[in-house]
């Protein structure tokens, strides 16, 4: 599969902990990336200054949310526009010279990793991913996230009557009201513990699977919606109103099939 950290003018840096904090908003994320990236452009490219720089944001930015996750200070912006996000340490980004072992990883580590999302999607349920979201925020919690992928297309095609293709994004109001359902990765109500998908740091600080209690809601035979809702952390008792969480993922997923049909048939 063709890389899913930098692809297609896409890029993730979700490996290297980017939404490992209790706000995982754009600004917020932006706002640490930039100062990360600002930082390390004034530090002489030896491994001694890194890592000291290194060890100097770390202790600047926010807490994790896992504790057991780590997050590398040298992840930041490679671009001057700020759109791509990448490690700051890695020979592509210092003239050839790697201090990738300058951050919480060593570059063995570094070089061999991919993400569980480059083994399990499919060629053409990333290239959709990377196809409808419009910037690294909303793609890197996309890409990461299968089961939200699935669930978001599988919706799609229930209603159009066809399986979501990737030449079905070449319709601009298809491709936008796809990436609207993407953002209900980004969009949770103000307060919501479910900052972190699927997941929630349980007592201990380690990642506890988020389950959502139909029965304690007063609702007995769950939602239609389930594997939606539960991906994008919406725990109704927690900030989010659950029907008024479902209309929104039936206003998304409509909205979708609506523009479908403009899209051209294969062939």
């Amino acid at each position: 599969m063709k890389s899913l950290c930098q692809r297609d003018g896409m890029s993730c840096g979700a490996c290297c902990g980017l939404y490992n904090a209790e706000d995982l908003s754009r600004p917020a994320l932006h706002a640490e990336l930039g100062r990360r990236t600002r930082a390390l452009r004034e530090v002489e490219r030896t491994p001694a200054a890194f890592r000291a720089a290194a060890a100097a944001l770390a202790g600047g930015g926010p807490s994790p949310m896992f504790p057991s996750v780590r997050v590398c200070p040298l992840l930041g912006f490679l671009d001057e526009a700020e759109t791509r996000v990448g490690c700051l340490a890695h020979p592509a980004a210092n003239g050839g010279v790697d201090l990738r072992d300058c951050g919480v990883y060593d570059v063995a580590t570094c070089d061999a990793f991919l993400c569980p999302s480059h083994a399990w999607l499919s060629e053409e349920e990333a290239a959709i991913a990377a196809a409808a979201c419009d910037d690294y925020h909303l793609y890197g919690l996309v890409i990461t996230d299968v089961e939200f992928v699935r669930a978001a297309l599988a919706g799609v095609a229930v209603r159009a009557g066809a399986r979501v293709e990737r030449r079905h994004l070449e319709h601009g109001p298809f491709r936008a009201a796809l990436r609207e359902l993407f953002a209900l990765k980004e969009e949770l109500a103000p307060g919501s513990d479910g900052l972190f998908g699927a997941f929630r740091p349980g007592a201990d600080g380690e990642p506890v699977a988020r389950r959502i209690d139909y029965e304690a809601l007063g609702r007995a035979g769950g939602s239609p919606y389930d594997r939606i809702l539960t991906c994008v952390g919406a725990d109704p008792r927690s900030g989010n109103d659950l029907e008024a969480l479902e209309a929104e993922v039936r206003r998304r997923l409509d909205a979708c099939a609506a523009v479908f049909g403009g899209t051209r048939p294969a062939g």
